[in-house]
Order: C-alpha cells, then structure tokens, then sequence
C-alpha cells in the first residue's frame, strides 16, 4: 500500500507530520477527517525512508500503563481482544498513539496474532511486552498475561516517579545555587571590585581568584559557555563508547551515596521483569536474555548475560548468582527456595516487592540528606564570596585608622 508524507491539522489547530498508509490520496484524506484531521499537504513518500512517525511521535510510559491496565480489565470482562482494542482506541488521545491501536486494530482483524502484530511497534511496545503477549496467546491465558503486564507497569511506573521525586528538589536548589553565584559574580561582585581598585587595596588570594572569574564571566562569557559545551559534548560522546559506557555503569554501582540505591533499583528491576516473563511462560534463556537488556546498565546487563550462560550449562538461577557482588545472599536464598518448590516467579515477586520498598526508604533517606547538605553548600559559597570582600574591607579601615 502507498505510503504519504503528510501535513494535518487537528482539532486544536496544531500543525503535525506524519506518514500514513493509504490506498489513493482521496481515501488518505477520508481517512483522516473520519479521526478529525485536517490534511494540508500530502505527497508520496520515498521508497525506503521506512521511518515511519505517526501523530506526535511517542506515547509516555503513563500512557502505556494506562492502557495495559484498562486492556487487561477489559479482556478479563470476556470481551474479545478485538473489540477491547477498539474501544482503547476510541479513548485514546495521543494521535500517535490511536493511529498504533487503529493498525493494531485491523491486524487483529485480518486475522495476525496479538504479539505480531505489537512486535510492529517497538517504539512502543518493548521485547518484554511482546514476549510476554506471545507467551500468553501460546498458552491460552492472555487475560492473566496482561493482568501480570499491567501489574508490572504500574510497579515499574511507581518506582520510576518516586525516583524523580528524590531528585527533583535537590536538582532545583543545585541549579538555584548555581544561578545565585554567577547573579552575584556578574551583578554585584564587580562594584566591589571597582572600589578596591581605586583605593588600591591589598586583596587576599580568594578575593582575587572572584575578581578574576567574575571579570570572565563578563567579558569572556561565550568562550565560558563555548567551553562548558565543548566539555558536555565531549562527556556526553565519551559516555556513548564501550568504554565511557561501561566506566559510567561502574561508577553508578559503586559510588558511596548512589551505589546502594542503586543495586537496590536494579535487583528490583531484575526480579520484577523476570518474575513476569516466567509467570507468562517465557522460556527461562529467553527471560533472562530480554531481563538483561533491560537493566539500563552495561555491568548489569554482562551480570544476567553470565546468569544465562550458567543457565544454559544446567546450573539453576541460584546457583548462577553465587558470588556476584550485586545480589546478596537473601536474594540467592531466596532463589533457591523458589526454585526447589516450583514457584519462582512468585519468589521472584517477593523478591522485588521487598527490594520495592528497600529503594523507597533509601530515596527519601537521600532526599533528607541532600537537602540540608545543598544547603550548607550554598551558605559556604555565598560565605566565601561575602568573606572575599570583607577582607579587604577590614584592611582598608585598618590602613585608614
């Protein structure tokens, strides 16, 4: 079928572009008006360019969550899959968003699977979505799949919040802190240093330090703002490597303050995705192949590789975690039990709730920590800047008495 590069106006005026399948450019612009577009402009679009980007470009994490958890109500109800999509895609907002669920919709019709065709998705649905949905349909319990998918939304979708939470407040005084020196280099520090000048005052190695960035702010700002680029840059590409990208993994696990929250998230993370991919009956190897490239740490992600290897060879899951640095011994035990009674997956589950819970408490543990110790920070710099002048006040009155 032909596909256009299109221009459409919504019902709120803003202008998108998009790529849509169409039969002739007649049926392109019915289609469009029947889900409230507007076309402007549509051309053939180039064979080969297979980028396909719908109205708005993505859907959050939220939004997915939501529409698991309303999917698998709907599906639990005996609704059939292809009506309970339908009506998820009548709720949906997210242009984007409904035009996936509208091809969703007419593959389920033509007859393909679920998994397919989700697995045509990725920007949406991940290898764990799909994996899961696949395992489901094979054995015949989709409800209970999405249920355990939508459950797992959530708890990854809550984790992920309290996350940002924790560093939302002590980011904003950081970057405050940061705003109040440069305002005082730049605005008020430099009627200081006119007047030291012209008495021609002894000044103490910081004040002359402050006069010296506070003149390079002034005068030099875009090579200040060229160079701190450059260094952001340089960073952001170094961390892109193998190498960046594994040193970075290291330091995140082993950092004093951020490392033990850290493996606390990641054991969570570990547990609650491979907890859910056996409970939908993903072949073990698998799970832990698509578990590993989850984990959003290369150390992490080499650890569950090694896992799968022991796996492979005939070793059981606990037996694989032995002696890794990541994993303490009441997680292995904890393996081990479920292993030897059959449950895994809901060990695994405790496992994660616990590790749930462990990484709440050490989050708002650093966010009172953080707190005062930003604070201190920013009265020790305003203080050394509010020193650096009074010192070589304190020498002009003393030359003047």
């Amino acid at each position: 079928m032909p596909k256009f590069d299109c221009e459409v106006k919504n019902a709120k005026g803003e202008v998108l572009k998009t790529q849509i399948e169409a039969e002739s450019m007649a049926k392109l612009a019915s289609m469009l008006s029947d889900k409230g577009f507007y076309l402007i402009k549509a051309t053939a679009a180039k064979e080969g360019g297979g980028f396909n980007i719908s109205f708005g470009g993505s859907v959050s994490a939220k939004e997915l969550m939501v529409f698991t958890v309303q999917l698998s109500t709907l599906v639990g109800s005996a609704i059939p899959l292809v009506d309970s999509v339908g009506i998820m895609y009548d709720q949906a907002e997210n242009p984007f968003f409904k035009d996936v669920l509208d091809r969703v919709g007419k593959d389920l019709r033509s007859g393909q699977p679920f998994s397919t065709s989700l697995r045509k998705h990725p920007k949406v649905f991940n290898a764990i979505y799909c994996n899961m949905i696949e395992a489901g349909e094979a054995g015949g319990i989709l409800d209970k799949v999405l249920m355990r998918l939508a459950a797992f939304s959530e708890a990854d979708s809550k984790i992920r919040g309290k996350v940002k939470s924790a560093l939302t407040l002590p980011v904003v005084q950081f970057v405050l802190a940061i705003g109040c020196v440069v305002f005082l280099l730049v605005k008020i520090f430099p009627n200081f240093t006119k007047m030291f000048k012209k008495m021609k005052a002894e000044l103490p190695p910081i004040t002359k330090f402050l006069i010296w960035a506070s003149d390079t702010l002034r005068e030099q700002y875009v090579l200040v703002i060229g160079v701190l680029a450059g260094v952001a840059f340089g960073l952001y590409t170094f961390f892109k490597t193998e190498l960046g990208e594994s040193l970075l993994a290291r330091f995140v696990i082993s950092a004093p303050i951020l490392g033990p929250i850290s493996k606390k998230i990641a054991i969570s993370r570990f547990a609650r995705t491979l907890c859910s991919l056996l409970g939908s009956g993903v072949p073990i190897l698998d799970a832990l192949r698509i578990t590993g490239s989850v984990m959003g740490n290369k150390v992490l992600e080499e650890i569950v590789g090694q896992m799968a290897i022991s796996v492979q060879q005939g070793k059981g899951l606990a037996s694989s975690v032995k002696g890794s640095k990541i994993f303490p011994s009441m997680v292995q035990k904890m393996m081990e039990v479920g292993e030897n009674s059959g449950n895994l997956d809901k060990m695994l589950e405790k496992v994660a709730d616990f590790y749930d819970q462990e990484t709440s408490e050490a989050l708002e543990g650093l966010t009172s920590a953080l707190t005062p110790i930003l604070t201190v920070f920013m009265g020790i710099v305003i203080g050394g800047i509010a020193l650096s002048v009074f010192m070589p006040l304190f020498s002009i009155v003393q030359q003047m008495k």
